[in-house]
């Protein structure tokens, strides 16, 4: 049974004028209940669904990224609500202290609750001003030794170009973790890449709505894009 973390953009959660929509909080239940039977699953929420920290340069940073932060927070108790309301075992795990609101656990904890088949959701990142989703989603694969990150947003690969603005763009299958770093192509932030790279970490990039394709890839065939070695 292979262990993984879903990264998974607050975006992904967003549907017209609702910052969490039932219908894309069910996407994310169908893809736990896709994998749950062969695979143990830790989850890293963003935030941008309710606050981007670079949309308010105005602000300052300290402010920025504890908003940010509280943002993935709430998010991360939705996705565990509907978890918990189909029956599927989870618990929120956040570095702050919200005592008689949020239970803390040690990472042993953790990772005990993880090999039982509980969901693990992350939420707050590290816990610190400075530090992105991406850093908080090599915390998380520390403290549950996973050996694989899936990166689910709204693009279904890596691009040398931006695919939204650019007609001249190129979608790759596979690249190395230095291809990403040299390229600086829009993964994860670069400390995050070498991490991944440090402990050979693979990183399968797609698109949420393609969920679906996610038993393809782990019957050896091609989806996304694809960093290792």
């Amino acid at each position: 049974m292979s262990k993984i973390i879903l990264k998974i953009s607050g975006e992904a959660l967003k549907d017209n004028n609702e910052n969490v929509s039932k219908k894309n909080l069910n996407t994310v239940f169908e893809i736990i209940n896709l994998l749950k039977n062969d695979h143990q699953i830790g989850i890293v929420i963003g935030g941008g669904n309710f606050f981007r920290g670079r949309s308010h340069e105005d602000m300052d940073k300290v402010t920025r990224d504890t908003i940010g932060m509280l943002g993935t927070i709430i998010n991360a108790l939705y996705v565990k609500d509907y978890l918990e309301n189909k029956n599927i075992k989870s618990i929120v795990s956040t570095p702050f202290q919200f005592p008689n609101l949020i239970q803390n656990y040690e990472n042993e904890e953790l990772k005990d609750l993880y090999n039982k088949g509980y969901i693990i959701i992350f939420g707050g990142g590290v816990g610190q001003s400075g530090y992105s989703t991406d850093s908080g989603t090599i915390l998380a694969r520390d403290i549950l030794d996973a050996d694989l990150i899936i990166k689910m947003t709204n693009v279904d690969g890596i691009y040398n170009n931006d695919p939204k603005t650019n007609r001249d763009t190129k979608k790759f299958d596979y690249l190395s973790y230095k291809d990403v770093m040299d390229n600086e192509y829009q993964v994860m932030d670069l400390y995050a890449v070498k991490k991944c790279q440090e402990k050979k970490t693979k990183i399968l990039v797609m698109n949420i709505n393609d969920y679906k394709l996610l038993k393809d890839y782990f019957n050896g065939k091609k989806i996304g894009t694809e960093v290792g070695e």
